[in-house]
């Protein structure tokens, strides 16, 4: 018989360092290509640099929060709710904003891949 050990709060440190490293690498990106994409997005240069710049230091802090030896359990549950706020913003974005065919789609697809790393980081405040 095998005893498997659950490791309180691997979870939701997963679904933070993810989010962390995941939203500072959109920030690289939409910095350094904001000129490119603000086109074919539909979406203008000073939105997406901005929320580019933003992504950058909300990243490092989420990674930061998803790294440290105990994770604050605060931090994350903000983490959470702007998270959902997100997500929830993302589409009512693609909604009533002026975006092309493309930008919908991609408004909409990261609105659900912030819903989905929320509800991980939900998951990993129950389990810890």
């Amino acid at each position: 018989m095998t005893i498997t050990e659950t490791h309180p709060g691997r979870l939701l440190r997963f679904a933070l360092t993810a989010d962390g490293v995941a939203t500072g690498a959109s920030g690289v990106a939409l910095t350094a290509l904001a000129g490119v994409l603000d086109g074919p997005l539909g979406i203008g240069f000073g939105w997406l640099l901005g929320t580019g710049l933003f992504f950058l230091g909300w990243g490092a802090f989420v990674l930061h929060l998803g790294t440290r030896p105990t994770i604050n359990r605060r931090g994350a549950t903000f983490v959470v709710a702007v998270n959902l706020l997100a997500a929830l913003d993302s589409v009512l974005v693609a909604l009533v904003g002026d975006l092309t065919a493309l930008g919908t789609v991609v408004v909409l697809v990261l609105a659900v891949a912030v819903a989905a790393i929320a509800v991980l980081q939900i998951e990993g405040l129950r389990q810890s």
